[in-house]
């Protein structure tokens, strides 16, 4: 998007954006800083809850590989929405950012309730959203929910466009000039942990032409490895779909 591209070259130049353009700044760049304190918050709850620890330890993680890729753990009610406003962030942003939303008797919930969550990062490494994965134990408890729930679409998150640990995988992947598909972030994790650097994954999303556009920036070859199961196989036909 123009508005991050612009963002990340005055990084580099060091003028402060502000100055550029306040109200934009006022528009897209408190969304990236709730974001970023909201992975903040993720990673500290996580050392603080066995049972999510134990979950993801128990699908064969590495504490680096949780390290590397940021995982956190969301307690949900409101712990997040009190930690952003108590850091002096506006409620109407905190919603606008999609990590709390009003429930239906008007009170300002997290979005994301007794979830795991995984940071998604735009390409330059701005955390722009969320991925949570349900606990197993609200499962085996018929916890009506989906077992992953990702942020909803804001000016700065559009799924259709955002490629999962792209900011990690993409100097792999132009190094190599190929780069491996694959459906998730879990597979993203256990593929990067097996020694496999060059691997993304959609976002909540189907493979999209947004998403081949920018990994020919990087590759000349794309492998599509999703689940061989029939949702794996239905996304890898609409994923050649795309090609054609």
């Amino acid at each position: 998007e123009f508005y991050e591209a612009l963002k990340t070259l005055a990084e580099r130049a060091g003028v402060p954006l502000s100055t550029l353009d306040p109200q934009r700044q006022k528009e897209f760049g408190i969304l990236y800083d709730i974001n970023e304190e909201a992975k903040n918050f993720f990673r500290a709850e996580l050392t603080k809850n066995e049972e999510a620890l134990s979950y993801i330890r128990g699908r064969g993680l590495t504490d680096e590989t949780m390290e590397t890729f940021e995982l956190g753990y969301s307690p949900g009610g409101e712990a997040l929405t009190m930690h952003l406003l108590q850091k002096k962030f506006d409620i109407a942003d905190i919603v606008r950012a999609g990590v709390s939303h009003k429930n239906q008797r008007g009170m300002h919930w997290d979005k994301f309730q007794r979830r795991v969550i995984f940071p998604i990062a735009n390409s330059v490494g701005k955390t722009i959203a969320f991925t949570g994965r349900i606990m197993p134990s609200d499962e085996e408890h018929g916890v009506e929910a989906p077992k992953y729930l990702n942020s909803p679409e804001t000016p700065i998150f559009n799924k259709s466009k955002v490629l999962y640990g792209l900011h990690l995988s993409k100097k792999e992947i132009a190094k190599s000039k190929a780069a491996f598909l694959v459906e998730g972030q879990m597979d993203v994790l256990m593929a990067w942990q097996a020694g496999v650097r060059n691997v993304t994954a959609v976002s909540g999303t189907g493979l999209t032409q947004f998403h081949l556009e920018k990994l020919s920036r990087f590759a000349d070859t794309l492998y599509l490895s999703f689940d061989n199961d029939e949702a794996g196989l239905e996304a890898m036909e609409r994923g050649l779909d795309i090609f054609g």
